[in-house]
């Protein structure tokens, strides 16, 4: 068992890398899909007009939390980030959090506005422009993503479902305002998540360096393994809403026109849009608390 756990030890950065590469792959495949097709268009613009059936009970509410995020809250996040990891003694964590959420945002902010296009596939009086990824919603989901990575042990799942839950309000709250349509919200969690598991893989990097230094080649016992009930039903959540999502894609995927589709349909996609941003939000933050925890019981190994 000895060179097994040697050899995993050595290339745990393999997996949080793969995962982050496999995120930004997937940005690219919604935009691709959401914005560049027609299909994909009229699937996010009937989802953002039957926005409008709840949006008198939760829009006006809801506006008023979208309209804290700022660049100054983005920098404050990002200081209280860094002074969780620091109040650890995490001083490398502190930066790689706070890193993340520069990344993060920088990142979406170059996608939208310099890098990606949207066509006008289909004509009607709604968003024209390119707002894909969601930057109020990366703003949220990156301060939850790093809050994740620099919670202590014993919090870290409360602090990951409280964060998904977070992540699911301020991207809903983005569609039912109609400030964006779902594919920029779903966009914007994949930006998060690609750089949560990077600073992942980076941190993998550093214990991998930080234990060569310190032990060379002999094996260290790994601490304890946490439990998978809560990030596995986090996923298995995630994929539920997810599969709510693709039933009710299905059921729009045969209209041609947006402004003869009929309330049902309107509510349907809107339903699914939903769904899909709450299953994504759900499932990658399960992923993410997961292999933190497994992070961190190896690294306790170093300590």
């Amino acid at each position: 068992m000895a060179p097994m756990t040697s050899f995993s030890r050595e290339w745990r950065w393999v997996r949080p890398l793969l995962l982050a590469l496999a995120s930004g792959v997937a940005t690219l495949g919604v935009w691709r899909f959401f914005v560049v097709t027609t299909r994909g268009q009229l699937l996010d613009s009937i989802a953002y007009l039957g926005a409008a059936i709840g949006q008198s009970h939760v829009a006006d509410r809801l506006q008023r939390v979208l309209e804290t995020v700022s660049v100054g809250a983005i920098a404050l996040v990002m200081l209280l980030v860094a002074l969780v990891a620091v109040l650890r003694r995490r001083w490398m964590l502190a930066l790689e959090a706070a890193a993340l959420v520069a990344a993060a945002n920088l990142s979406t902010r170059v996608l939208k506005y310099h890098l990606l296009y949207r066509p006008l596939l289909v004509d009607w009086e709604g968003l024209h422009h390119n707002s894909y990824p969601s930057g109020h919603t990366t703003a949220a989901g990156s301060a939850m993503v790093a809050a994740v990575l620099v919670a202590p042990r014993s919090l870290r799942a409360p602090v990951a479902m409280l964060g998904a839950l977070v992540m699911m309000l301020f991207g809903y709250g983005t569609l039912a305002a109609q400030w964006h349509r779902p594919s920029d919200v779903v966009g914007a969690y994949l930006v998060c998540f690609a750089w949560a598991f990077g600073a992942l893989a980076v941190g993998a990097l550093r214990q991998r360096v930080l234990a060569s230094r310190t032990w060379g080649d002999s094996p260290r016992p790994e601490a304890d393994r946490p439990s998978r009930a809560v990030p596995g039903l986090m996923v298995l959540l995630g994929c539920i809403a997810t599969g709510v999502a693709a039933v009710c894609g299905w059921a729009t995927w045969q209209v041609d026109d947006v402004f003869t589709t009929v309330f049902s349909e309107q509510l349907i996609a809107y339903l699914g849009g939903a769904a899909g941003l709450c299953g994504v939000a759900m499932a990658g933050m399960g992923v993410l608390l997961r292999l933190v925890q497994l992070h961190d019981a190896r690294a306790a190994a170093l300590i």
